[in-house]
């Protein structure tokens, strides 16, 4: 399978865990990743579940969908930015919604990037390996 920028990039050492109510879209994401090997890639349909997950895995991505009932993205997201062991947790914001209003909402909270719907394979590997490469990065 052709992983784009992820082909060359050790994923062993790096969790994931995708969040998104949709059931559909948390295993299309999880078919798309899974072959790139990573430690632990976990998937949730429930943000409540996926954030108290995330509090004590402490996961080095997560890709976050934006509109959830319960706790939406944003509110996740600035949850786990007031946590300051998940300081080093990456999170990928992925939405249908693009107007540069939301866009500019994540990142202002602490999204590192922003994904589209419908999902384009390449962005996703190419988004996540920059990820890595910034973790390797600070980690040395």
């Amino acid at each position: 399978m052709d992983l784009g920028a992820l082909n060359n990039i050790d994923c062993s050492n790096i969790s994931l865990i995708i969040v998104d109510d949709i059931p559909i879209n948390t295993k299309l994401l999880g078919k798309l990743l899974e072959p790139a090997g990573f430690k632990s890639l976990q998937q949730y349909n429930n943000s409540q579940m996926a954030l108290d997950s995330v509090k004590a895995d402490q996961p080095d991505i997560i890709l976050l969908d934006v509109m959830m009932p319960g706790i939406d993205g944003f509110s996740f997201l600035s949850s786990v930015r007031e946590n300051k062991k998940l300081d080093k947790t990456r999170i990928i914001m992925v939405s249908a919604v693009s107007e540069s209003e939301e866009v500019q909402k994540a990142l202002s909270i602490g999204a590192n990037d922003y994904l589209t719907k419908p999902i384009n394979a390449k962005r996703l590997y190419a988004c996540i390996a920059s990820q890595i490469q910034q973790i390797m990065e600070e980690e040395k």
